[in-house]
């Protein structure tokens, strides 16, 4: 675990950041309402990351366990964690959403798509996840099967709302169902008398949408089944062999739960040329406009604008230049 923990947080930290800047700086991704979820979802999607990985690494370094250490920072792990991953599922349940209603036939139903729509869909998901996250941190507590809810009434809770509707079937039935319909949309949109720009733009957004739910139903619905497991079996498992069989799973499906907050920079440049090319021309470009900028304000004279012309070397300078005008 200790090699994964580590691949995976550099891969899902830098793809994060780099996905983050791209949806920022990009012309094409301002004020699109879809680019707007993903830049909230890469903060979320590191998030999870920094919140975990790093302390699974110190664990198997140096054999330390901060929840052992202290019950507070089990409450605040797990708040931190369960915040961030429930607003980041809601949000691609936004992003399917605003497809669907931007590259919809209906003139109306397009223009619901707007930057103040996701603003406040925004502050709505982080309500009800931090409320959530809430509930980890009063509730939530280290014991014998380590950090998790051992409150009877929060189980029940969790384990028939909480993990099997609000964070499993809700989300890949919205999700899922917005994003066949955009996709649907899209395959129409030919036909409509849209600008070329516009039209592409609606493509690529839709394409990543249904890339970041597909990633979501595969990656993520086995870590769910895990913790309605988990949830239930804290206090009655007590065989060693059904105790290890639990870990081992725990270590499979938390992997793929990591690996589903670390690659969606990386899926994204494999299913859409457009979104490679567009991260081509940023990376190569961008840095060599910084270069020539530096360069071209050591060489103008500040005072009036103008280019300062090389002083001549007396020794030999003179005989060169006419040389080379001669040539």
């Amino acid at each position: 675990m200790l090699y994964t923990s580590m691949i995976l947080l550099c891969i899902g930290t830098i793809g994060n950041v780099l996905k983050f800047i791209i949806f920022a700086k990009i012309r094409s991704f301002r004020g699109n309402q879809c680019a707007y979820y993903l830049k909230i979802s890469s903060i979320t999607d590191t998030g999870v990351l920094v919140a975990t990985l790093p302390f699974l690494v110190v664990d198997s370094v140096l054999g330390i366990k901060l929840v052992e250490l202290s019950p507070i920072w089990c409450k605040i792990q797990l708040m931190f964690i369960y915040t961030c991953g429930l607003y980041s599922v809601f949000t691609m349940c936004c992003i399917a959403l605003d497809q669907y209603l931007s590259t919809n036939h209906r003139q109306t139903w397009r223009q619901m798509s707007t930057i103040q729509l996701a603003q406040r869909l925004s502050y709505f998901n982080m309500s009800v996840a931090v409320f959530h996250g809430i509930l980890f941190l009063i509730f939530a507590n280290y014991g014998i099967g380590g950090c998790s809810i051992y409150n009877h009434i929060a189980q029940v809770y969790f384990t028939y709302f909480y993990y099997p509707i609000l964070s499993g079937i809700l989300p890949i039935i919205v999700s899922g169902t917005f994003s066949l319909l955009a996709y649907r949309n899209v395959r129409r949109i030919i036909r409509r008398q849209i600008p070329v720009v516009r039209r592409r733009l609606d493509r690529q957004m839709t394409a990543l949408a249904l890339s970041r739910v597909l990633c979501i139903i595969i990656l993520g619905v086995p870590f769910l089944c895990y913790s309605l497991v988990d949830i239930n079996s804290r206090n009655i498992l007590q065989d060693p062999v059904e105790q290890a069989v639990l870990h081992l799973s725990a270590t499979v499906v938390y992997s793929f739960m990591y690996l589903n907050y670390s690659i969606n920079f990386y899926i994204f440049l494999i299913i859409s040329p457009r979104f490679r090319h567009q991260v081509k021309n940023f990376v190569m470009k961008n840095p060599w406009h910084q270069m020539t900028r530096v360069c071209n304000r050591g060489i103008i004279s500040p005072v009036n604008n103008q280019v300062i012309a090389p002083e001549n070397n007396p020794g030999g300078g003179g005989g060169r230049a006419s040389a080379l005008e001669s040539i």
